[in-house]
């Protein structure tokens, strides 16, 4: 939680230094700035939500079948 807490401070001030800095691309940047951190902030949210860490998932993974000569993927049949 602590992290999604700073990850939203940071970008309110990140949109804010950038509103300062650029008057007048300062909103619009200012605005995709704070649309970032809001996705990112959800992502992290959802990720959270999800309980599973990413190497619990890995094993659930199919292994892929390379096709060998003479399949159907091969130009010389």
């Amino acid at each position: 939680m602590a992290a999604i807490l700073l990850l939203a401070v940071a970008t309110i001030v990140l949109a804010l230094f950038l509103g300062l800095l650029v008057p007048g691309a300062g909103l619009a940047l200012g605005g995709v700035v704070t649309v970032l951190g809001i996705g990112a902030i959800v992502w992290l949210a959802m990720a959270g939500a999800a309980r599973q860490m990413p190497s619990d998932l890995a094993p659930e993974t199919q292994d892929v079948e390379l096709l060998g000569p003479g399949g159907p993927d091969d130009p010389r049949s």
